[in-house]
């Protein structure tokens, strides 16, 4: 949980990130996640949105420094069906069997070395939202149906903690986003 009134040492709060290639139809449902969200959050010192096609030492060097950090990625798995969203932390992350979430080991292994390195530009909080998708890569800008409307639901869920973390008003504001 992000606690209100916190900050970060750059005076973001709250970091999105949305993890994906936008060409790759459900592969990039964590691009499409961010836009949503940022289409709804409001510009704030306090919130950065931001989408990467980039995973391991970069997707770390992205995140360091902020208190809260949120990634959103696809993630194949024969045990759950395309759309399932679930949540982990870095640690549990390394432990799921089959994971196949684009470049989680390369980003565990950086991100171990840089709680050695540099340890006070850790974020506190470090929370992956995964959009469960087919393994099968279609080039498209597009998402499926079933992975679309996971989308829109996770990206109602994180816009409602973010503004539980602002101190805003929270009400569910779905909107019907083409992806």
């Amino acid at each position: 949980m992000i606690e209100q009134g916190e900050t970060g040492s750059n005076n973001t709060k709250v970091l999105l990130l949305g993890v994906g290639n936008p060409i790759m139809g459900d592969d990039g449902v964590g691009i499409h996640v961010a836009r949503i969200v940022r289409e709804r959050v409001p510009s704030l010192a306090s919130v950065e949105v931001r989408e990467l096609s980039l995973g391991g030492l970069q997707l770390v060097e992205a995140m360091m420094g902020h208190k809260h950090v949120i990634i959103v990625d696809a993630y194949t798995s024969e045990a759950f069906s395309p759309g399932t969203i679930r949540e982990f932390t870095p640690e549990q992350l390394g432990g799921q069997p089959h994971m196949t979430l684009p470049h989680a080991l390369e980003f565990l292994a950086a991100l171990d070395l840089y709680k050695d390195l540099e340890p006070e530009r850790i974020p506190e909080t470090v929370r992956i939202f995964t959009v469960d998708v087919d393994p099968v890569k279609t080039f498209r800008e597009s998402l499926s149906p079933t992975v679309h409307e996971a989308a829109l639901k996770l990206a109602d869920q994180l816009v409602l903690e973010i503004e539980r973390a602002l101190g805003q008003p929270q009400s569910p504001r779905r909107t019907e986003h083409s992806s």
